[in-house]
């Protein structure tokens, strides 16, 4: 499998990612279609296309992850949302896609949950056979 989907993440989450002090991201809906990557667009005030993180597993509340990690203890307290996915690698796009380019390029919408790589084919082929550098893996 190889399946990715587009997500929008704020800076302060994707701050907190790349230091890896968050290592699930946590959401209220899981794609009918499996994924395990996803190609983060970082939100306003940067609005550039940014990351792509590689997921290993998605865990549903109840279901408990360990709680080392910004979020996982509310997680566990069933406090967050209902699905963690476990981020197993970090990557930075040695050139960021910025949202005007996106736009004119490739008729890209910031996703307010999530859009299937399909809906852009094109700009997900430059995004995995562009440059880009391990930030961190499990």
């Amino acid at each position: 499998m190889n399946n990715a989907i587009f997500v929008s993440i704020n800076p302060k989450a994707t701050d907190k990612i790349e230091k890896r002090i968050k290592t699930y991201e946590f959401r209220n809906y899981i794609p009918k279609k499996s994924f395990n990557k996803l190609y983060v667009y970082v939100t306003t005030p940067i609005c550039e296309l940014k990351y792509i993180m590689e997921i290993s597993n998605v865990v549903h509340t109840p279901q408990k992850i360990e709680d080392e990690g910004d979020g996982n203890n509310l997680f566990n307290e069933g406090k967050k949302a209902k699905y963690a996915y476990r981020i197993s690698k970090v990557y930075k796009l040695d050139k960021p896609i910025e949202l005007s380019l996106l736009k004119e390029n490739f008729n890209f919408t910031p996703p307010q949950s999530y859009a299937y790589q399909e809906r852009y084919q094109d700009l997900s082929k430059i995004i995995d056979e562009g440059a880009k550098k391990l930030i961190w893996k499990r």
